[in-house]
């Protein structure tokens, strides 16, 4: 069995929550332990700095844990990227003196920390094409985007695969700032998946009623971290318009993050806390089903990478609204099963997300069929199709 080093700093089970870990475990569905792993430790007994075992829903794995961590959705004074950066420097002889030549990272801080000529085979997934100095929540970052995205192009020229995950439009903007850095025939289009056992159609009413929801009202749902770039503001008060014209409604966010209590004071002050709920985290089973609760779904971002919750979406039928984004046209037949508002304009996006309750049933579940293409079952093949193993 050729073994693969996953270094993706998070505990593989519910730390940090985002689409990294998502796409991680992931991985550890599809390889098993054909994977060795490097992450961060959450709990008391897993060793630090040396190589352990560690089992992770059953299975057992090689394990490096580069530092103890606790679980904390809140801000940090230093950037993650830049304390990920340093632990894996720290560690980086001892994280190489592991037998394996295949690597698959997926953020630029631990590709840069590794800093690997040849000798070893590389593959990286790009989740978002954005410079991420760019899109930060730490104002000063934008200041080192430039230099950042110079090294980064640097040490991804002598990456074996990169896998790109965005749509047609980023990769090809994503190529034009690569320019002659290196050969770009190496980049591949590589969508996220999901879990199309547990992100498929059930009914409405029979869902709400577990759920113990009102069967009588509207529930408009988005899901994700609770992130600025998310645009929970916009979506916000999009709702509070709509719900002037369909007053039996309810907006639940899917998802915790960052801005959870700023959020939570923004709902009390615009007087909405009895019409608005933050669910906090859900495990796959428990969001496919308030997914499938859903009326209607709405997505405010400013950037993405190709969005899995918008799949997760689509592959429970519900009407899509949302703004544009890198896979929102991809995904959505604007009129079909959704509207795409391109200039962020309230009006407009209100008047989708009334028009999006009465879209044709059949259509969203054509969509739902066509989310089969973007199952984890397929995950293993696809990867190794583009990167082949040594």
């Amino acid at each position: 069995m050729k073994k693969i080093l996953l270094i993706e700093i998070c505990n593989y089970k519910d730390y940090p929550i985002g689409g990294y870990l998502s796409f991680a475990k992931q991985m550890l569905n599809a390889f098993g332990n054909q994977l060795a792993l490097v992450g961060l430790v959450t709990d008391d007994e897993t060793p630090i700095g040396i190589w352990t075992k560690k089992v992770i829903n059953g299975v057992e794995y090689d394990f490096f844990g580069v530092r103890r961590a606790k679980k904390n959705s809140k801000k940090k004074i230093i950037p993650e990227r830049l304390i990920v950066y340093f632990l894996v420097r720290k560690y980086r002889s001892r994280i190489l003196s592991y037998d394996c030549k295949n690597i698959f990272v997926q953020t630029p801080e631990v590709l840069l920390a590794l800093n690997i000529g040849d000798k070893k085979n590389i593959c990286c997934r790009i989740p978002g094409l954005e410079n991420p100095l760019v899109i930060s929540r730490y104002s000063y970052s934008k200041y080192f985007s430039g230099i950042f995205e110079k090294n980064y192009f640097k040490a991804l020229s002598k990456v074996e695969r990169i896998l790109a995950t965005g749509d047609d439009k980023a990769i090809i903007n994503y190529i034009k700032r690569v320019g002659n850095t290196f050969n770009c025939k190496k980049i591949k289009k590589f969508p996220t998946r999901i879990n199309t056992d547990i992100f498929k159609p059930r009914n409405n009413e029979k869902m709400k009623i577990e759920l113990g929801l009102d069967v009588s009202k509207n529930y408009i749902v988005t899901s994700g971290r609770l992130s600025q770039f998310k645009g929970w503001e916009f979506m916000l008060e999009c709702f509070i318009d709509f719900k002037k014209v369909k007053p039996n409604s309810k907006f639940l966010f899917l998802g915790d993050g960052e801005d959870n209590k700023i959020i939570l004071n923004y709902i009390k002050q615009a007087g909405i806390s009895g019409d608005v709920q933050i669910m906090g985290r859900l495990n796959h089973d428990e969001l496919g089903k308030h997914l499938n609760a859903a009326d209607l779904y709405i997505m405010g971002s400013y950037v993405e990478g190709w969005s899995t919750a918008l799949v997760e979406a689509i592959s429970c039928a519900k009407p899509v609204i949302c703004t544009n984004f890198s896979s929102s046209e991809e995904l959505i037949d604007h009129g079909y099963n959704g509207f795409v508002i391109k200039d962020r304009k309230k009006d407009e996006f209100i008047t989708a997300m009334l028009d999006g309750l009465n879209l044709p049933v059949e259509n969203l579940i054509k969509k739902s069929v066509e989310m089969e293409m973007y199952s984890t079952s397929l995950l293993k093949n696809d990867i190794l199709k583009y990167w082949n193993l040594v």
